[in-house]
This record gives structure tokens, sequence and C-alpha cells, in this order.
């Protein structure tokens, strides 16, 4: 029995001796512990015929690695700029392209009232130019008003364009109707014509 006590407590010591080797050092321990010097690894050739120039001792693997990349760097570096990006052409149409159109405000603006009026109702107006209108300036179930101030309204109760032609309208889907202006040559489906959805 005393020899297992004697044994258990000749563990516990030897443990405890491992564990203060092992354990972390405090900054205090840290601060007054000496700074080992590596030993030298190597030394240069010293031969008196290499001139005035000093022999290097190499004393770590980083100073191994830093000789070499040091002997082949340039000694004064160059700046290099990026060119400058060429400049950027603008169309000679780009101002006209860029001026407010009337007429084409004007039929986003009908084509906006139209949307709206198929977000409250459900769909679109149906039928010719004159029952859409209808539609449009009152004649629905809420008795709102959906088209611009500025509108122009014919003897048949069409909506006309910038030109006096009545405006077309088209139902793509149930949920798109397309507003088509004749424009200035007042003939539909030509080059010249402009479409709002």
């Amino acid at each position: 029995m005393r020899k297992k006590y004697w044994s258990l407590v000749l563990l516990l010591i030897v443990a405890l001796v491992a564990w203060w080797w092992g354990r972390p050092k405090t900054a205090n321990e840290a601060a007054s512990a000496p700074i080992p010097t590596p030993p030298t690894t190597q030394k240069v050739n010293q031969t008196k015929a290499a001139g005035p120039a000093a022999p290097t001792l190499i004393t770590s693997p980083t100073q191994l690695q830093a000789e070499p990349l040091a002997a082949s760097l340039p000694s004064q570096f160059v700046r290099i700029e990026a060119p400058p990006p060429p400049p950027v052409v603008v169309p000679g149409s780009y101002v006209a392209d860029t001026k407010p159109n009337p007429v084409a405000q004007e039929m986003e603006e009908i084509s906006l009232n139209i949307r709206n009026f198929s977000l409250r109702f459900g769909g679109n107006p149906v039928g010719t130019n004159a029952e859409i209108i209808k539609a449009l300036s009152g004649g629905n179930e809420a008795h709102v008003n959906y088209l611009p101030a500025s509108k122009r309204i014919n003897g048949n109760g069409e909506l006309m364009d910038a030109w006096g032609t009545p405006y077309f309208f088209h139902a793509n889907s149930a949920t798109e109707l397309e507003v088509r202006s004749a424009g200035p040559d007042r003939k539909l489906y030509t080059s010249d014509d402009l479409t709002a959805r």
C-alpha cells in the first residue's frame, strides 16, 4: 500500500513539473528572459584578394532568402502609369435624341393612364378609339377621368395626336394596350409612327 502511495506522489510531482515547463509564460517572465542569439550557420568565404568590401555573415534562414532577392531588385524603381482611356465619341444625333418629344411624352402619359385603368378595373378598356376614350374619360364604373388635360377629341369622340390623326389602340394582350400615332405623314405603320405601351 505504501509503495502505491509513493508511486502516486511521484507521478503527481512529474506531472506538475511538466506542466510548469510547458505552461505559457507571463508578460514579466517573457520580458526578463534573455533573447537567445542564433548560432552562425554559414560564413562567407574570406579571401584576402577580395577587395575593400567586408564579408557579411549570414546568420538566419531569412537572411539566406533575402540575399539573392536584394541582389535581383533594381536600385531605383520606375513608376509605370496606365495609358489614358480613348476619348468618348458622341454620335451627331445624340443631342437630337435627348431632347424631349412632346408627342412621345403625351403618348406615354396616355399609356400610363391606361395601365392605371387596367389595375383599377382588372383589364384594359376595349373597343374602338371612341369607345376606349369614353371609358377613360369617365364612362367607367367609378366615373374617373384617366385622360390627360391636353386631350384633343374630334367630333366622333376619338382622341387625336398632334397632327390631327386619331390614335390607333391595339390590344397586344389582356394587360397591354399599344397606343400608336401615325406621325407627321398621317399614315399608320410607316417609319415615322410613334408607339407607347
